[in-house]
């Protein structure tokens, strides 16, 4: 027999942290959206690509706002799975099906998340942009080593999800014989 107590310690520390984060990031999210939206001109100093007399519409910025809230639902969907998760090990509870599926939806929400970071600057960019002088519009798709790393890490948990789904499953079924 396994000693579940480390286990189930830990879950309880991680679970009341995603739940926090879970609430707090999204506020902090909308909170610097609305300050850009209610003062278009300090988005521009988050894009430093952006030609320095450019004039950012209301439309502009809340275009740009929208894009930032609606990159921010896989987090929350990330979040929300983390917390099942760890709701499920502090009450000792680690190789199910519903375990499975968390880690799943944990990895499936970090890809969007991934390509939310990759495609979000880029749209913003774009919005902002639009307006600026001839030549100065700009459409600009970065990754980095930390972007490319969270993708396959993103991945990499999509897949002990996956696998973890079958093991549960087979788990299950050897259970079914004793």
């Amino acid at each position: 027999m396994s000693d579940l107590s480390r286990i189930e310690r830990l879950s309880n520390l991680t679970y009341w942290a995603t739940v926090v984060l879970t609430y707090v990031l999204p506020l902090l999210v909308f909170v610097t959206v609305l300050r850009g939206w209610l003062r278009p001109e300090t988005i521009l100093q988050a894009y430093p690509q952006i030609a320095p007399q450019t004039e950012v519409s209301a439309l502009q910025a809340s275009l740009a706002a929208i894009v930032a809230l609606v990159a921010v639902l896989p987090l929350i969907g990330a979040f929300l799975a983390m917390t099942s998760l760890f709701s499920r090990y502090r009450r000792g509870e680690i190789l199910s099906d519903g375990c499975a599926e968390d880690i799943l939806r944990i990895g499936r929400a970090m890809l969007f998340l991934a390509a939310a970071t990759l495609l979000v600057p880029t749209i913003q960019l774009l919005i902002l942009s639009w307006s600026s002088p001839p030549g100065h519009r700009i459409l600009q798709l970065g990754i980095d080593s930390g972007t490319l790393g969270f993708l396959m890490s993103a991945g990499l948990l999509f897949l002990i999800g996956w696998v973890m789904r079958e093991a549960a499953r087979i788990k299950a079924e050897n259970e079914g014989f004793v």
